[in-house]
């Protein structure tokens, strides 16, 4: 078997091709996990009746969205007690998701025609909401319910039902306010403040901070791109081996007596062996990041990119021989990584999902490897067992699946192994 393995080894290291995936991908990995970006607004868990906070007015409010939210842009110019109270009061509602950006220090006059040409192209075009809000700053107490009409501008850039309903609460609010004064305000806090909603939908039963959440976002990023380098590189031993039972020397080898076992074996312990080279790469390159950038301890990150390496390999390998043809072998490959990499939640939350993508996506190895990765950054100490489990599930699923393959394909080149 040794002979076989070195053989295979031989072979692999030849291909300029595995070369550029053992090295490109734990490179492209570490880019991405040296790039800092906030992905929490996509992820997090949404707290009812709060109003979300922009960074400035140009920033998109499309990725606070994600489960059907009718979402309000919000130019706040006032900051006045009576424009807080209307946000308050449309967040609390619970019809709406209301994002604002503050723009109380704007210096010089607000809302130009320059200025709200320019951002109600950005946010008909580039962006994505129900409607965007301008509040002047002459939205205070002591106006009437006509000066207070005349301080606030609504664009509707959506055919959502839901404006109208929005354009009735917004003037109910201002005839009550305009009347009443900060007492409605107050009277509105009292009863919303005896409310509770409570959101069960796309819980993951683990609270993650908005770093976490963003480390984790990395870490499905680069397990993507080290899936795909797995994925190939389990197709080139498989290509070795294809290539060996065309040109006749799978049937030598058998005639030494070699069983396809051990044979087997062999292109298997070197995809574990591809599994640590693969693996070494990703330690080195990571060493120019800090922990910081992982968001976990250095070595678990490395043993889930081997244990995932492992997995991926090994199918890649028995799909590659149950198929029996380079180029079918290479599609399939591709297919995998697409496939599993997109139901996985790698790219995109799942939350909000059907409940079949939901099943397709529990038998990922990917998402069970997130899943780890937030047990780790929660401290949870028994996400090493489950890593350990979960690999050896896999794995006996796919060494089994692929022995049954070779057995019903009977092929004369591979023999009934």
């Amino acid at each position: 078997m040794l002979a076989l393995v070195k053989t295979s080894m031989k072979l692999l290291l030849r291909m300029k091709a595995f070369w550029f995936f053992l090295c490109l991908t734990p490179l492209l990995s570490t880019i991405i996990l040296k790039i800092k970006f906030d992905s929490s607004a996509a992820y997090m868990e949404k707290e009812a009746g709060k109003i979300i906070e922009l960074n400035n007015e140009d920033d998109k409010v499309a990725y606070n969205g994600g489960n059907g939210e009718y979402l309000i842009k919000v130019y706040d110019a006032a900051g006045t007690e009576m424009s807080e109270g209307l946000l308050k009061n449309l967040a609390n509602s619970g019809l709406y998701l209301v994002v604002r950006a503050d723009m109380t220090d704007s210096e010089g006059e607000v809302f130009t025609d320059e200025f709200l040409d320019k951002h109600m192209s950005r946010d008909g075009y580039e962006d994505r909401m129900g409607v965007s809000i301008y509040l002047y700053p002459g939205f205070e107490e002591g106006k009437s319910a006509g000066e207070l009409a005349k301080s606030i501008k609504v664009y509707e850039l959506s055919d959502d039902e839901r404006t109208s309903v929005l354009k009735s609460d917004i003037e109910f609010y201002i005839n009550k306010a305009a009347l009443m004064g900060t007492d409605y305000i107050e009277t509105m806090d009292d009863i919303y403040s005896d409310k509770h909603v409570i959101s069960i939908a796309g819980s993951s039963g683990k609270s993650l901070t908005a770093e976490q959440v963003n480390h984790k976002t990395q870490l499905g990023y680069a397990f993507a791109f080290m899936t795909l380098g797995f994925v190939f590189c389990g197709i080139f031993v498989a290509h070795t081996a294809i290539n060996e039972q065309k040109n006749g020397v799978y049937t030598r080898i058998g005639l030494t007596g070699t069983g396809s076992i051990r044979y087997f074996g062999a292109k298997f312990i070197s995809v574990l062996f591809i599994s640590i080279m693969s693996t070494v790469v990703m330690g080195i390159c990571t060493l120019i990041t800090g922990e910081d950038s992982l968001g976990m301890n250095r070595f678990l990150f490395l043993l889930m990119i081997f244990l995932l390496g492992l997995i991926f390999g090994s199918i890649s390998l028995f799909l590659g021989i149950v198929l029996g043809d380079v180029m079918s072998a290479n599609v399939a490959a591709f297919a995998v990584w697409c496939f599993s990499a997109l139901l996985s939640g790698l790219y995109f939350p799942l939350n909000n999902t059907s409940d079949f993508i939901k099943v397709i996506s529990s038998l990922v190895p990917q998402k069970w490897f997130l899943e780890c990765a937030e047990m780790i950054f929660t401290h949870d100490n028994s996400a090493f067992g489950m890593l350990i489990c979960i690999t050896v599930a896999y794995l006996a699923v796919v060494i089994s699946l692929g022995g049954l393959g070779l057995k019903l394909r009977r092929n004369e080149e591979w023999g009934n192994s």
